[in-house]
């Protein structure tokens, strides 16, 4: 009998061979992992150049914070320009399954999730390309509003209201790229607790299988 990958696989008309990601993917990939964890972590213990009598370590913390959001943007920026120029790993589609067939199979990949089957992964849209086009969205509203506070931040007294709408947004988009950073390590780690090989499969830095 055949498995829900082989199923899956056939559907798409994909090998598994061309369901491993790219080498520029997995680079772009541990980009997006090492910036955003970084930062993540970072907004932790920094305090923003407002407030009064913050200790030297919340505000060298908040200087790194300001240097790694600026090679997140760059990351992003470059992800984008991959994306949208390449379609090696699905391209858009990949990212946004939003019409037809595409949108089906998110919708029965997510029925047969709550059964507790997790989808397959790999380059390959469906539920899992659906959530990381998600993912990539928050991050990108996370870089944009870093970025533009990176050149409109004052470097002391009182934010003026731009600053502080800027400050509020990228806040309350940070917390939903939180919610994405847990929920997407917690699924890869259930699938690699399951045996599947997709850690292996997007930190590998080489072409060799």
């Amino acid at each position: 009998m055949a498995s829900q990958t082989d199923v899956t696989t056939a559907k798409s008309g994909q090998s598994t061979e061309d369901k491993r990601w790219s080498l520029p993917t997995r680079l772009l990939h541990l980009g997006l992992v090492t910036t955003v964890t970084a930062q993540l972590g970072l907004s932790l213990v920094m305090a923003p150049p407002d407030e009064e009598n913050i200790s030297a370590l919340a505000s060298a913390t908040f200087e790194a914070h300001e240097v790694v959001g600026m090679a997140a943007v760059v990351v992003v920026l470059a992800h984008w320009l991959w994306t949208l120029s390449s379609q090696v790993d699905g391209g858009l589609k990949h990212l946004f399954p939003w019409r037809g067939d595409a949108r089906g199979e998110v919708v029965a990949e997510t029925k047969a999730l709550f059964n507790g089957q997790l989808p397959e992964g790999g380059a390959r849209g469906g539920l899992p390309g659906f959530i990381h086009g998600l993912g990539f969205l928050a991050v990108t509203g996370m870089a944009i509003t870093g970025g533009i506070l990176f050149f409109i931040l004052p470097e002391s007294g009182a934010f003026p209201p731009v600053v502080d709408l800027f400050a509020e947004s990228h806040e309350m988009i940070a917390s939903l790229v939180w919610l994405y950073w847990g929920g997407h390590g917690a699924v890869a780690l259930m699938h690699h607790l399951q045996g599947h090989s997709v850690l292996k499969d997007m930190f590998r830095l080489t072409n060799k299988k």
